[in-house]
């Protein structure tokens, strides 16, 4: 459980600083250190929905939930 915390809260922390950071890049005017800084927040967002998803998905399935298996997850 503190693990699903630990990803939730790096993913929301995440998209909050992407959030910052796409007006500048919207407007054209993001420097090249923001933007390498928002492709790692971008990264982090991925990865952490990715994970929250898989540990979601293993619980569901052992709890017999699951009916069709996802093949990415497994």
């Amino acid at each position: 459980m503190l693990a699903f915390i630990v990803m939730f809260l790096i993913a929301t922390f995440a998209v909050s600083q992407l959030t910052s950071i796409a007006p500048h890049l919207l407007q054209g005017d993001v420097s090249r250190g923001d933007l390498v800084i928002g492709l790692g927040y971008a990264i982090s967002t991925i990865a952490a929905i990715l994970v929250l998803g898989r540990m979601i998905y293993s619980s569901e399935r052992s709890a017999g939930r699951v009916k069709r298996r996802v093949p990415f997850f497994e």
